[in-house]
This record gives C-alpha cells, sequence and structure tokens, in this order.
C-alpha cells in the first residue's frame, strides 16, 4: 500500500491469487509445495518493520505478543506479508546489516508458529525507481545482498516480494526489464528461492493481462484489490480528491443509495459520487473483478496472491463496510483466491491495537471476512471501529 494520487471507482487495484489453482493444475510453476500450500489465508504485518521509526530496536524486539499468535491461531492465519520499508532496511544500495539480525528473529517468532512469510520491499515512492534515467543498479545490489544473506535458509518458509506496487505510468517497460534483472540476479546466488512478482500501476489487477511472464520457475505473481475506490478509500487523508473528501459513501452503490448521501459530499465531488451510484458497485463486481485473476492464473498455469485488499472505516457506514467484507469473503471462498488483508495492524482490515495490556482487533472485520466472533479472539471487546492512520 502507498500514498496513491487520483485512481478510483471503475479503476480497480486488485492483488489476487488463486487456491483452486494447484487443485486444477499440478503444474505449480515450481513453487515448493509445502510453502505453496501456506499461501491460502494471510495477513499484511504492516507496522514491524514499516511506519515505524527506522532504528527503533526496542519496537523491533517486542512488536507482536503472545495475544497476536493466538488470534493468527485463532482466524487461520497460515502466511503473513511483512512490510519492511526501504527506510529501515535499504541504504546507498545495499541491505543494512545492523537491522538483519532482527528481522530473522521475527521471522524465527512467525517460523516457530507455523507461518510462511513474503518478505516485502515495502516501498512507498523512497526508492524513486520509476523517475526518469534513475539508475537502478542499487536495487539489484540490494536483493543480491539479501540473497546472499538467506542463501540455503528458510527455503520453505520465506518468498521475497521484490517491490511493494510498482508504478511505472509511463515506462512500464522499465519495470519489467528491471524486475527480470533482479530475479536472474537473486537466483544466481540463492537458486531454489521462492520469489513474487508483479505488473505495474500499484500491482493492478487491469495490468495483469499486460505482464510479461518471466522464463524462471518458482514464481508466484501478485495484484492488489481496492474495488470500488470511491467506497474503500472515503476519508483516507493520504489520497486526493475525491475519495479524500467522501463520506458516509454506501457499498453497494446504487443511483437511490447514493442521493441519501449527496448533500454530505464536497460539491466538486458530487458528479463522481453520482456516477458511483450509477455504476451499480455490488458484490458480483467484486466477484467478476477477482474471476479476472482466477482465471489468468488457470489460464497460465502460475499461481497468483491477492496481497492486499481492504477498506478504511473512519467515515465509511459500518453497515456498508460489513457488507463489502462479507461480499469480498464469498469471491474469495468461492474463486479459491490465496490472499492476505490489509492489514492486520492497520485500520483498513483488522486494526490491531494494544489496550491495557489486551489485544483490540476490529470486530466488524472478525465477523464478517472471516466469520469469527471477537469475543473468541481478543478480551474487552470494543464496538467502536478503529478510527484513521
Amino acid at each position: 500500500m502507498r500514498a496513491w494520487p487520483l485512481l478510483f471507482a471503475a479503476a480497480g487495484f486488485c492483488f489476487v491469487s488463486s487456491q483452486a489453482v494447484g487443485a486444477q493444475h499440478p503444474n505449480r510453476n515450481g513453487v515448493p509445495a509445502d510453502l505453496l500450500s501456506k499461501l491460502t489465508r494471510g495477513v499484511n504485518v504492516t507496522r514491524w518493520f514499516c511506519y515505524t521509526k527506522p532504528d527503533d530496536k526496542a519496537h523491533f524486539r517486542s512488536y507482536l505478543g503472545d495475544q497476536d499468535f493466538a488470534a493468527f491461531r485463532r482466524i487461520g492465519v497460515k502466511f503473513v506479508r511483512l512490510c519492511i520499508s526501504p527506510d529501515v532496511v535499504y541504504r546507498s544500495g545495499h541491505a543494512r546489516g545492523e537491522v538483519m539480525p532482527d528481522i530473522d528473529r521475527a521471522l524465527d517468532r512467525f517460523s516457530r508458529a507455523g507461518i510462511a512469510v513474503i518478505w516485502d520491499l515495502h516501498d512507498n515512492g523512497q526508492l524513486k525507481l520509476d523517475e526518469p534515467g534513475h539508475d537502478d543498479s542499487g536495487f539489484v545490489s540490494f536483493w543480491q545482498d539479501i540473497a546472499r544473506h538467506y542463501r540455503g535458509s528458510r527455503e520453505r518458509q520465506v518468498m521475497f516480494e521484490l517491490l511493494n506496487e510498482p508504478v511505472f505510468m509511463r515506462n512500464p517497460t522499465v519495470w519489467y526489464a528491471l524486475q527480470r534483472r533482479t530475479v536472474a540476479a537473486i537466483r544466481k546466488i540463492d537458486p531454489s528461492r521462492t520469489i513474487m512478482v508483479s505488473g505495474t500501476q500499484w500491482s493492478s489487477l487491469d495490468r495483469l493481462a499486460d505482464l510479461p511472464l518471466l522464463p524462471e520457475k518458482n514464481l508466484v505473481y501478485t495484484v492488489h484489490c481496492y474495488d470500488p475506490f470511491l467506497f474503500t478509500h472515503q476519508g483516507a487523508s493520504w489520497v486526493g480528491d475525491p475519495p479524500k473528501g467522501l463520506r458516509q459513501v454506501p457499498f453497494p452503490s446504487s443511483p437511490e443509495a447514493v442521493a441519501s448521501v449527496i448533500d454530505l459530499q464536497p460539491e466538486h465531488d458530487r458528479a463522481s459520487i453520482e456516477d458511483y451510484g450509477r455504476k451499480h458497485f455490488d458484490a458480483n463486481y467484486l466477484w467478476q473483478r477477482l474471476s479476472i485473476a482466477k482465471d489468468w492464473s488457470v489460464r497460465n498455469h502460475l499461481p497468483v496472491v491477492l496481497g492486499e485488499f481492504g477498506a478504511f472505516p473512519a467515515v465509511s457506514p459500518p453497515k456498508s463496510r460489513a457488507r463489502w467484507f462479507a461480499a469480498m469473503r464469498r469471491a474469495i471462498s468461492e474463486l479459491g483466491i490465496r490472499s492476505s488483508v490489509w492489514g492486520y495492524d492497520d485500520a483498513l482490515g483488522l486494526g490491531r491495537r494494544m489496550e491495557g495490556g489486551k489485544l483490540w482487533l476490529d470486530p466488524l472485520t472478525l465477523e464478517n471476512l472471516y466469520g469469527v466472533a471477537s469475543r473468541t479472539v481478543q478480551s474487552p471487546v470494543r464496538r467502536n471501529i478503529v478510527g484513521a492512520r
């Protein structure tokens, strides 16, 4: 996830994968069966090594506790996407060696819990890779450092995700060439490592069809989904208008549904919200969007993972948000999508926080995405929805 500029409504972002592919097609693209079997239900861990101070050793060593791992068990988490910021781990084209022991201790915690890890270089624009004329050799040398660090170890637990949400709107071929070179450079050092690769435009579902397939095996492909964007990002401070200025936007959408809230919207956004109503975004729309990735996965005999999805709660109607998560749950289940919500510890998903030594997770998300009562996961139960990031 990153601070996106204005992209919304029918533009749909979907990071998707198909669990059904493994059942229908024995060809797993060389991904180890035991690792692939864990890429089913996941969560993004967003604030252990990302969105935090880059040198906070105390935080790195104590962030998640026993209550968190008990919650992972209760909701059936089999893998995490561990977001690691360049601010924490990247220095002038090389890995910061002083932080690697802290990351490895986190990996040990997940390993003891039987949880696989996507080691995600979670760039939010810091690396500036898509700036014209940018020297991207440092990106390759960084991943060579990471490959040397993990060479011959954790091969059935840890896979590398090269870059969070590559953009490259004007020059997608630059990303595809860099991705190809980086995969090849890693494989020369760590030949058995599973690697996650992505299309451009924020790992958009709509770019999946344009994604050149790499010749290497043991690759997993990824997309992100925040459809419809006007609903999932209403009130989000890190995006443009709309949806930044919107509030109480309903799901599903219809002209009648938006008519009752049109006066709540900024005047310059009302045409967008009226268009949102006319397009009738509903559960079937979400199913059709995710089915694009499922079909691509089956057609190409390649595993795909929905790496991010979620809906921001600050000004969203709770009943609409519940319907959106329930619709995503149904589509993910029926299509056999491998997926990880954004995030375990962020407001668009489970919104994890500690209150008086007790773990709090968003009851609405627990019930509608996982079918789990909050009292079985946490104590005490709070009924308000977690607020802004």
